[in-house]
């Protein structure tokens, strides 16, 4: 199947916990568990895949600090709800808890040929488990203690390594760190990949901007003399052209890995200013060129970040809206809009969550609106702090940010946003007069407002 070339629509979805709440496995699944949750949407990422750490488990339930995270997302905590971290991975084979190579197989084809959905699934470069067999058997592949106290690291047989990490945070105590300066392991890494490229559509690739060359110099005091992405991209794409690469990134790195061959990155910049309500750096933003503003994944949720509607209150609509209808890609996290509490990736369970209906009919139908969005894409100067304003294709879209109402005056008319509301207007475009009733579902979504001109 040919899969969007550009601003797809990815739905992220949590495996352990939607397995569960479905009462299958992905060898059980039919379309009709799967189609009502895809429908409109490109691509699913089935996050927390593949094959967990035990040990990792055994160190999240002695973990002081995870068990009260454990305890606030789901106040009655079973012992069984903590299945170890999502991306603290032994094996790339499906966990035997959510079914098996052959269920993934067959979900794909369901996807694919009936669904027309693409697979994404995680690919973790930076580190593997502590008990994964690598460490054990290939020390020579991973960092070796870099720490006289021992602090970051852990012993497997006579070796002495480190433990994954970001330089800006604490070591993942469940983790062995990769080490890139050493051939061998980017040579099986890359056979990794090649091995998920066999088996799904994607890959979003965990914390991407650690691999950078300049990066890993940095924080291990090694010199890797190659990018590994670039090397790592051109291989997997020789064989499998369609393969999307995703880059979870940061520290305002992205340029660098798309230029590096990733399709899309993260767009944290985006994310971070929505939470400040920043208008004016938000439109700013926006203004980047296409060539980097149309490979970005927008988001307003995803499983690292606090639920939407935590973080923006009554506002989580207009930063879903404005995040789905901006160019680029955009990630849905199944649920947004309903939860209130981050699910540790450490947990194979969720606390009940009252159903919103019109949260979930308002992002499938954001979902298949999305879709008959034109190309054209202008940023308008709006003087107010709190308002984001911009043309897309035959759309105006104008969202109030703040708490406070807001009157935009202009030659023609008076627009009235109500606080943390939006007014989404259809206009003529070459000639053509649109539809009122293209946009008349937004109206259900108070304070959103829809009409034609």
């Amino acid at each position: 199947m040919n899969f969007p070339p550009t601003s797809p629509s990815i739905l992220e979805l949590n495996s352990w916990v939607w397995l569960r709440e479905q009462q299958h496995r992905l060898d059980t699944l039919s379309p009709d568990d799967i189609e009502p949750i895809v429908r409109h949407r490109d691509y699913v990422w089935l996050m927390g895949l593949w094959e967990r750490s035990e040990a990792g488990r055994t160190i999240a339930l002695n973990h002081p600090g995870l068990q009260y995270e454990f305890r606030r997302a789901l106040p009655d905590l079973h012992l069984e709800d903590v299945v170890g971290s999502a991306y603290a991975i032994r094996r790339y084979t499906v966990d035997e808890h959510l079914g098996s190579e052959a269920g993934l197989r067959r979900l794909r084809r369901l996807l694919n040929d009936r669904l027309g959905v693409g697979v994404i699934v995680d690919f973790i470069p930076n580190h593997c488990a502590v008990d994964a067999r690598w460490p054990s058997e290939h020390p020579e592949w991973f960092v070796p203690c870099l720490d006289a106290s021992g602090n970051g690291c852990f012993r497997t047989g006579d070796a002495h390594l480190s433990h994954g990490r970001d330089p800006y945070f604490p070591a993942w105590t469940d983790t062995a760190q990769f080490n890139y300066a050493y051939p061998e392991a980017r040579r099986v890494l890359l056979e990794q990949l090649l091995s998920i490229a066999e088996r799904a559509d994607g890959v979003r690739c965990d914390m991407a901007m650690l691999m950078l060359r300049e990066v890993f110099a940095r924080t291990w005091c090694q010199d890797p003399g190659v990018e590994f992405w670039a090397e790592a991209i051109a291989t997997v794409k020789a064989r499998h052209p369609g393969f999307l690469f995703i880059a979870e990134a940061y520290w305002g790195l992205e340029w660098n890995l798309m230029q590096l061959g990733f399709d899309y990155c993260y767009d944290k910049t985006l994310y971070d200013r929505l939470c400040r309500r920043d208008a004016h750096g938000i439109a700013a933003h926006l203004r980047a060129e296409p060539r980097f503003s149309e490979r970005v994944v927008r988001f307003a949720e995803n499983h690292d970040e606090p639920p939407a509607r935590q973080v923006f209150g009554q506002s989580w609509w207009n930063a879903t809206l404005l995040c789905a209808t901006v160019p680029g890609a955009f990630l849905e996290y199944l649920g947004q809009g309903e939860r209130t509490v981050r699910l540790p990736v450490q947990l194979g369970r969720e606390a009940k969550i009252a159903s919103h209906p019109p949260a979930r009919r308002f992002l499938d139908r954001l979902a298949a609106f999305r879709r008959t969005l034109g190309e054209r894409f202008v940023v308008y100067d709006v003087p107010h702090p709190q308002v984001v304003a911009y043309r897309r294709g035959q759309y105006d879209f104008f969202l109030n940010l703040g708490d406070q109402g807001v009157h935009l005056s202009s030659q023609d008319a008076v627009l009235v946003l109500p606080p943390h509301g939006a007014s989404v207007v259809s206009v003529p475009e070459d000639g053509a007069r649109p539809a009122a009733g293209d946009i008349a579902w937004l109206d259900e979504v108070q304070p959103v407002h829809a009409q034609a001109l």
